[in-house]
């Protein structure tokens, strides 16, 4: 990508369109910034919520410029794009074609695009994919269905989901490798949704602190992850006790699966109990996936 098509001044765009999909797109671009994330909101919400959520809008309210958060996407060095979810037919909740929800557009085919505009447009050289709840959801839904399309996954209380939803089905093999981590709030007291019956832990399981159906789903989706993208073999004795909880990492580093103890569903709660903000949790997962500058521009001109 050129230099050229990165902003040379903090910009913020509200309500864009890409051509053959009705979603809009906020698009917050620090000077400089050659790096992009796409974060997609829960079940319900709006993408301004989002960005207040993770502390890039200030006030709760549509985004405006004078209430950015210009400084810490700054430090970062990260180009942060909010596309809204759609509201299907009959609904009145946006949300995300994610394999339990379905916003009634091809929310894979939308996203694709996004992050090809993201490296045409605003001269990313990476562009990662996170999102919570529905949103984490359909994050995963595109690490299986759109991987090629992002360098890096990241899903907040998002379990990955099935076509078989709601049976539990085999988890995908994704397009291509790619790294892909996963949080999830012990306590987290809205995800009963994906849990097709119950699913009692073992007693080997509940001293590794997989206490419900869940984070015992997801701990061997997490299993399967590994052995589809590199043969690795994830065991509940290989768990990591890290200063943000429980981790299982695979893949040399590149599939993470983090049980964050005592927190709950909402963003604030994980941030509380794993002692720091989700925006830099992301953004560093996604940063070390990152191609070098030298290794993107040999990928532009192939």
């Amino acid at each position: 990508m050129s230099a050229a098509t990165t902003a040379s001044a903090n910009i913020l765009t509200v309500g864009l369109k890409l051509p053959g999909h009705p979603h809009t797109v906020d698009i917050y671009r620090p000077a400089g910034a050659t790096r992009a994330i796409v974060f997609l909101h829960a079940h319900g919400g709006r993408s301004w919520q989002l960005a207040y959520d993770l502390g890039i809008n200030r006030k709760y309210r549509p985004a405006s410029d004078r209430n950015v958060d210009w400084a810490t996407l700054e430090r970062l060095g990260v180009i942060a794009i909010f596309p809204q979810g759609q509201v299907p037919s009959g609904s009145t909740l946006p949300t995300w074609s994610n394999q339990v929800f379905d916003s009634g557009q091809d929310d894979v085919a939308f996203l694709a695009a996004l992050s090809m505009h993201a490296r045409s447009a605003w001269g990313a050289r990476s562009v990662a994919v996170a999102g919570h709840s529905a949103g984490g959801t359909m994050t995963a839904r595109m690490w299986c269905e759109g991987t090629p399309a992002y360098d890096a996954f990241f899903s907040i209380a998002g379990p990955m989901p099935s076509p078989d939803y709601p049976l539990y089905g085999a988890t995908c093999t994704p397009l291509a490798p790619a790294p892909y981590a996963v949080v999830i709030g012990d306590r987290d007291s809205k995800l009963g949704l994906f849990a097709a019956g119950v699913t009692e832990p073992s007693p080997e399981q509940l001293a590794a602190g997989l206490t419900d159906t869940i984070l015992v789903s997801e701990w061997t989706r997490h299993a399967d992850r590994g052995e589809v993208v590199c043969g690795d073999m994830s065991t509940l004795g290989a768990a990591q006790a890290t200063p943000k909880g429980t981790l299982w990492s695979v893949c040399g580093g590149a599939l993470r699966y983090t049980v964050v103890p005592g927190a709950d569903h909402p963003i604030a709660s994980i941030e509380q109990q794993a002692g720091l903000r989700l925006l830099d949790w992301v953004n560093d997962f996604a940063e070390a996936a990152a191609p070098t500058p030298t290794a993107a521009a040999a990928a532009a001109v192939r």
